[in-house]
């Protein structure tokens, strides 16, 4: 075995640890139901009723995430 394949696999570990650690902080500060509140309630493009029918679907799933 060389010293290649030795170093592998602590690499191939720390590559599998660093892409889940990006996913969860991307799905906890850009997919979470507060950060699409707050995006939907700042933006100028989607319409008021769009905006009011997301933040009512989001905040519901954010207060049964409390409620545990």
């Amino acid at each position: 075995m060389s010293a290649w394949s030795l170093l592998a696999v602590p690499m191939c570990l720390a590559i599998v640890v660093g892409l889940l650690w990006g996913v969860a902080w991307f799905e906890q500060r850009m997919l979470s139901p507060r950060s699409m509140i707050l995006y939907s309630a700042r933006s100028r493009h989607a319409g008021p009723d769009t905006v009011e029918i997301l933040i009512a679907a989001q905040s519901e799933r954010l207060l049964k995430s409390f409620k545990r």
